[in-house]
C-alpha cells in the first residue's frame, strides 16, 4: 500500500483499515490495530475482517456484518452501516460500524469503526423517559395505552383473552400538598406506586398518568369477579396508614373497572369508560370502586351535550327568570318576590333546573348566569316599581352560588349590578348555602361585610343540612337564615322536628335574625307556625301585569316556603367574638335553592279561589290545580 495511503489511515480519529476484495485486511491504522489485537492476539493484516466480528458479536449480527460487506465488496451496495453491541451483552460497547468501496483501480473497501457507546445510553435514557415516569419510575400513559391496544387485539384474535383495566385516582390528595407540602406529596406516590406494584403479576402493568391518577392493566383476568377481587386488593392496600417522617397519612382512592369487550376498537375507548366509572366512585364519596356500565357514558355525553346547549343559551337569551311571590300567611299581602333561572330549550321544552344549574356549576358558566338573573331580576323590580307604587317596597331574594361567591370581583360585580338597575340596595336579599361559607371562613365574613357595606341583605340557605353550628352563626353576620323544608315537611308526624323548628325560630328571634322556613305546604303547618309570610305555590314568568299591583289575600298555604317574621324587624346590633376554626369537609355545593317552579292562577271575578293555595293577581294567571 502506498506510503500517502498509510498516512491518511493514520489522520482518520475512528478506527480504520483496508479491504480487498476477499474482505482479507491489507492494512490498517494505529487505533484499529489496538482493538483488533485485543479481540486476537497477531498480526491483523492478511486475516479475514469478518473473523474478528464472529469472536465479538452475536451469531446473527455477525452474519448480518459478513452479508453486508459481501454487497459493498461485490458492488451491489454503494455503502453499508450497522450499530455493533460489543463484549459482553450485560454491558456492551456500542460501535458504528461503515464500509464503503474502494475508488480507483483497486478493489476492495475502507472499514470505519466509530465508538458510539455514550450516544446509545442517551438514546436508552431518552427512550426510557418517553415510556416511563419520571418520579416514580413506572410506566407512562404512551406505553400503558400500546400494551393496552396490544391486549385489544388479541382478544380480537382469542375471546378467552379477557382484560380489566383499573383507573385509580387518589381522593383529598391536594390536601396532602397543601399540608405536608409537594415534597412530601411525591414521597407518598413514590410509597403508593411501590405498594401497588407489590399486587401484581409478571404480566400485568401499572402506570401513572400524572398527578395522583394510576391505571392497572390485568391481562388473561378470569371474568368481572377477578377484576373485582384487585380492585378490592388496591382499596385495602391502600387503606394501611402510610408513614413519613414520623408523620402517619391516610389516604384512599377511588377506582373505576372496565372489563374488555370486542365492542373496544381503540385504548382511548376503554379508559374513557373507566375514567367515567372512577368519577362515579368519586360522586359517592370515594373509598370504594365502580363497574362501568353503559348507563354511565349515557349520562356523560348527555352532560356533555348540555353543557354545550347551556353555552348557547346564554348567548341567544334562551335562560328567562321566574318570580316566586312571598305573600303574608296572616294578612295576604306580597312582601316580596324569589329569583329563579328558568331555561326553555326550543326543541327540548323546559329542562328542570336540577338538571342543568349542577352542570352550570362544575363548568363555571354558573358565574354568567348568576349574574345574568341578578341583572335581570333588578331590572325588573325597577320597572314594576316605576309602574306600581305597591311594588316599591318588594323585597327581591336571589340564590347565589359557591363559585360566584368566591369570586374575588364578586362584590364589585354585585354592586355594578345594583347601580345599572337602579334598585335600592336594601330591599335585595342574596342567599347563600352553609358550605359556601365554611369553605373559608375568614374569606366568607369579609365578602359578607363588605356586602352588607353595599346595603343588601345577607340569607343563609338551607339551615339545618349542613354544618349548623352555633358558633358560625355567632360569627357570620347574617340577616335571616332559612330552615330547611326537610324538618318542615314532617312537622306534623315528628314532634321532635317541631321542636327542632321552634328552637331554631327562637333562638333566631333571640339574635335578631329573621327565619325562613321552606316546604310549608299544608294549613296545618301554617296553623302550627308564628305569623309569616310564605312563597306563592309557582313562580311566574317575568311578563307580570302591572296593573294589577294591588295586595291580594291568600287563603291556602304556600307549599315551598314561609318566612317567618322576627318580632322586632330591625336587627339588633351585636357583636361577633371570634369563634374557634370548624375542620370540616366541604359538601357539595347546591346551586340555586328552591329552584321549583309553580304558577298560581288569577280567579275571575266572584270566582272562587284555588282550593289548595288562593289567587294570587300580581303576576300573569296560570293554572296551578287541575
Amino acid at each position: 500500500m502506498l506510503p500517502e495511503s498509510a498516512n491518511l489511515l493514520e489522520s482518520l480519529a475512528n478506527h480504520a483499515a483496508v479491504l480487498d476484495a476477499g474482505g482479507v485486511i491489507l492494512a490498517a491504522n494505529a487505533s484499529c490495530r489496538v482493538l483488533l489485537a485485543d479481540i486476537e492476539e497477531g498480526e491483523a493484516r492478511g486475516r479475514l475482517f469478518s473473523g474478528y466480528c464472529d469472536k465479538i458479536l452475536q451469531p446473527a449480527a455477525a452474519a448480518s456484518v459478513r452479508e453486508g460487506l459481501s454487497s459493498v465488496l461485490s458492488g451491489q451496495a454503494p455503502r453499508y452501516e450497522m450499530d455493533l453491541p460489543c463484549g459482553k451483552p450485560q454491558n456492551p460497547t456500542w460501535r458504528a460500524l461503515c464500509a464503503t468501496p474502494l475508488a480507483g483501480p483497486i478493489s476492495g473497501a475502507l472499514v470505519t469503526l466509530s465508538d458510539i457507546s455514550r450516544q446509545k445510553q442517551l438514546e436508552e435514557h431518552i427512550l426510557h423517559d418517553a415510556f416511563h415516569d419520571t418520579l416514580t419510575g413506572l410506566f407512562n400513559r404512551a406505553l400503558f395505552l400500546n400494551r393496552l391496544d396490544q391486549s385489544i387485539k388479541r382478544l380480537k384474535r382469542n375471546p378467552e383473552a379477557l382484560y380489566a383495566v383499573l383507573y385509580l385516582d387518589m381522593d383529598r390528595f391536594k390536601l396532602v400538598n397543601k399540608t405536608f407540602g409537594h415534597v412530601t406529596g411525591d414521597r407518598l406516590l413514590m410509597v403508593i406506586a411501590n405498594r401497588l406494584q407489590k399486587l401484581l403479576r409478571d404480566v400485568d402493568t401499572l402506570a401513572r398518568f400524572g398527578g395522583d391518577e394510576f391505571a392497572i392493566l390485568v391481562e388473561d383476568v378470569g371474568g368481572l369477579h377477578e377484576a373485582s377481587a384487585m380492585a378490592d386488593n388496591v382499596l385495602r392496600q391502600l387503606a394501611a396508614p402510610f408513614r413519613l417522617k414520623k408523620q402517619e397519612i391516610f389516604v384512599t382512592c377511588s377506582i373505576g373497572v372496565v372489563l374488555g369487550s370486542a365492542a373496544y376498537e381503540h385504548p382511548d375507548q376503554v379508559l374513557r369508560d373507566a375514567d367515567n366509572a372512577m368519577y362515579s366512585s368519586k360522586e359517592h364519596g370515594g373509598d370504594h370502586y365502580t363497574i362501568f356500565d353503559a348507563g354511565m357514558r349515557v349520562v356523560t355525553e348527555r352532560r356533555m351535550e348540555m353543557e354545550l346547549a347551556l353555552r348557547h343559551a346564554l348567548e341567544n337569551g334562551e335562560i328567562t327568570v321566574h318570580y316566586q311571590p312571598i305573600v303574608s300567611l296572616s294578612s295576604g299581602e306580597i312582601t316580596g318576590v324569589e329569583a329563579l333561572a328558568r331555561w326553555r330549550h326550543p326543541r327540548q321544552g323546559n329542562i328542570a333546573p336540577s338538571e342543568f344549574i349542577p352542570i352550570a356549576e362544575e363548568t363555571g358558566l354558573i358565574n354568567e348566569l348568576g349574574a345574568l338573573v341578578l341583572r335581570q331580576s333588578c331590572r325588573r323590580m325597577v320597572e314594576l316599581a316605576r309602574d306600581n307604587a305597591d311594588a316599591a317596597k318588594l323585597t327581591l331574594s336571589v340564590n347565589i352560588s359557591g363559585r360566584q361567591f368566591k369570586r374575588p370581583d364578586f362584590v364589585e360585580e354585585v354592586a355594578t349590578i345594583l347601580a345599572e338597575a337602579g334598585i335600592d340596595p336594601s330591599l335585595v336579599r342574596l342567599e347563600l348555602t352553609e358550605s359556601v361559607l365554611m369553605d373559608n371562613a375568614d374569606e366568607a365574613v369579609a365578602t359578607i361585610k363588605r356586602l352588607k357595606g353595599l346595603g343588601v341583605k345577607v340569607v343563609i340557605d338551607d339551615f339545618g343540612t349542613g354544618y349548623s353550628s352555633l358558633s358560625y352563626i355567632q360569627r357570620f353576620p347574617f340577616d335571616s337564615l332559612k330552615v330547611d323544608r326537610s324538618f318542615v315537611g314532617n312537622m306534623n308526624e315528628a314532634e321532635q322536628n317541631m321542636e327542632i323548628v321552634r328552637a331554631i325560630i327562637a333562638m333566631a328571634h333571640k339574635l335578631g335574625l329573621e327565619v325562613v322556613a321552606e316546604g310549608v305546604e299544608l294549613a296545618e303547618h301554617r296553623t302550627r307556625s308564628p305569623t309569616c309570610t310564605a312563597k306563592a305555590p309557582r313562580a311566574s314568568t317575568s311578563r307580570a301585569r302591572s296593573r294589577a299591583m294591588s295586595s291580594t289575600p291568600c287563603y291556602g298555604a304556600a307549599p315551598r316556603a314561609c318566612r317567618l317574621a322576627s318580632p322586632d324587624p330591625t336587627p339588633q346590633k351585636r357583636d361577633s367574638p371570634s369563634a374557634r376554626e370548624l375542620l370540616t369537609q366541604p359538601v357539595a355545593k347546591r346551586g340555586f335553592a328552591n329552584s321549583s317552579s309553580y304558577a298560581w292562577r288569577t280567579p275571575e271575578k266572584g270566582a272562587p279561589r284555588c282550593a289548595r293555595y288562593g289567587g294570587c293577581r300580581l303576576f300573569r294567571s296560570s293554572p296551578c290545580c287541575r
